[in-house]
């Protein structure tokens, strides 16, 4: 982010925020200007403008009220000040390596970064021109290889996957797709990674903070930060889990009934189905900030309850 000065603002994980509070990473001293005005944040599929205030943000002279990509050039403006966007690092930079391989009739096609795309579409990252595009998205988070079925029907061992969420995938296992089938495997010379539940692997703190229209919260894992950020019931979900009522603790499994009185306090007939959508949309945020978010966000066994896989000791705060 570049001010009409010549100052710059890199984006960094926890993105950047923009507003008239002192606290925020760029202050705008114009009264108009909201306390939390926008926040400027990395998606996997690029840099996203999420306007936080009453007035609109400027997107090259035209007010945006809702999230957008952003591209290099492009200008941002609220009250009394201007940025420009420009964006340095290539797509294939930004994802993590993901030590993942596709393996088809002796042919093997790498994952190189993280969300990696393939279908019939000119653009996506592996083409088979028989399937429609953007057909399959495998995601990469905290080592561990996911996979998102656009469209159609897919299968994982011969098992249907569901279409639009997130399901895990394994070095050995299958992927099917109109006939055709590819095998996952670990990339020579990669080390697997072990799976989400040792200590290392589990957030030690996590700092959350309110924000209009929702909230951002900052996982600490093995000294490093994931942010994300969350719109509305999404954030409040989470703020659900890892604040819960005073008889939990962040980390227990919060009953549904509990869940349903903080996000939906007017609507107590929320059913299952409507809940687990919720949880599934914040799985996906999670694994764009490089979390295991379908390991991260657990269902009690059966459902009926929910929790955020913490380490025993983790701390967790509300900033002011």
């Amino acid at each position: 982010m570049l001010v009409a000065d010549g100052a710059s603002r890199r984006v960094g994980p926890s993105g950047v925020l923009i507003g008239r509070q002192r606290d925020c990473d760029i202050v705008a001293s114009d009264p108009s200007v909201s306390r939390r005005h926008a926040l400027v944040r990395l998606t996997l599929e690029g840099v996203e403008v999420v306007p936080l205030g009453k007035s609109p943000v400027d997107v090259n002279g035209t007010p945006t009220t809702s999230p957008r990509m952003l591209a290099d050039g492009d200008e941002l403006r609220v009250p009394g000040l201007s940025l420009a966007v420009k964006i340095e690092l290539p797509r294939a930079d930004r994802g993590a390596l993901a030590g993942f391989v596709l393996e088809r009739g002796g042919t093997t096609f790498g994952i190189a970064y993280s969300p990696f795309v393939i279908g019939g579409g000119d653009s996506d990252d592996l083409i088979v021109t028989k399937w429609p595009p953007s057909s399959l998205v495998l995601h990469v988070a905290q080592g561990e290889l996911y996979v998102e079925v656009k469209e159609g029907a897919a299968q994982r061992n011969d098992e249907d996957l569901a279409t639009g969420t997130l399901e895990p995938l394994a070095a050995g296992d299958k992927l099917s797709y109109l006939g055709e089938t590819f095998k996952i495997a670990h990339a020579v010379g990669s080390v697997p990674t072990t799976a989400v539940g040792a200590k290392s692997e589990l957030a030690s703190r996590v700092s959350i903070e309110i924000l209009p229209r929702g909230g951002r919260i900052v996982f600490t894992i093995a000294g490093c930060d994931y942010a994300v950020y969350l719109p509305d019931r999404r954030f409040d979900l989470m703020v659900a889990l890892l604040r819960p009522p005073t008889e939990y603790r962040a980390g227990d499994f919060i009953p549904d009934d509990t869940v349903r009185s903080i996000v939906w306090p007017r609507r107590p007939e929320v059913s299952r189905p409507e809940i687990n959508m919720l949880i599934s949309r914040c799985r996906r945020d999670l694994v764009e900030a490089g979390l295991a978010g379908p390991r991260m966000l657990e269902r009690a066994p059966g459902g009926g309850g929910t929790r955020v896989l913490l380490a025993v000791d983790a701390v967790v705060e509300v900033l002011s």
